[in-house]
């Protein structure tokens, strides 16, 4: 039996695809408002989070190498992201005379500071921190450049043209 080796980069795809799928779910329910309805909203609460996160993981996957460190600071936003809109969802409707938090209705604060402003913190420290380990080392540089020259090679064979330096 053959193993199928699981990746970073794999999960994420599958987390792409789920997210979306789970996205286009919830859409479909608000065509039936009296049986699938009441599912939607929370189905998009959590499909949206996973599409983002999947997408990150995405971003941020090398090869077959585990994320490191940066798996907690994901971790983290998917649980701010999810967790905010789970929560907006589930607070009770406002009133006019309140209860404020920060100067915004509940569900607005919720949205706005936990979904939207503290993963602006959160992700750009994280990849800052982890910089170093994550980006090119210089053996992959120097693949790169290699390859860049056989390119260059193979395309003054086809072309006849010279290859045109950049920066």
């Amino acid at each position: 039996m053959t193993r199928i080796r699981t990746t970073p980069a794999t999960l994420a795809l599958w987390g792409v695809v789920l997210g979306t799928l789970g996205i286009g779910a919830a859409y479909v329910s608000a065509f039936f408002p009296h049986t699938l309805g009441k599912v939607g909203p929370y189905l998009m609460a959590v499909a949206v989070p996973v599409c983002m996160i999947a997408t990150m993981v995405l971003g941020a996957a090398r090869g077959s190498r585990a994320l490191g460190a940066l798996k907690w600071p994901v971790l983290l936003v998917f649980l701010l992201v999810g967790g905010g809109f789970l929560l907006a969802l589930l607070l009770p409707p406002d009133t006019v005379s309140g209860p404020y938090w920060l100067g915004l209705p509940r569900r607005a604060a919720v949205v706005l500071y936990g979904v939207g402003l503290l993963p602006l913190f959160v992700l750009p420290l994280a990849y800052a921190f982890t910089f170093d380990a994550l980006t090119l080392s210089d053996a992959d540089l120097a693949r790169v450049r290699a390859a860049r020259a056989r390119g260059a090679r193979d395309g003054d064979a086809r072309d006849g043209e010279p290859p045109t330096e950049s920066a």
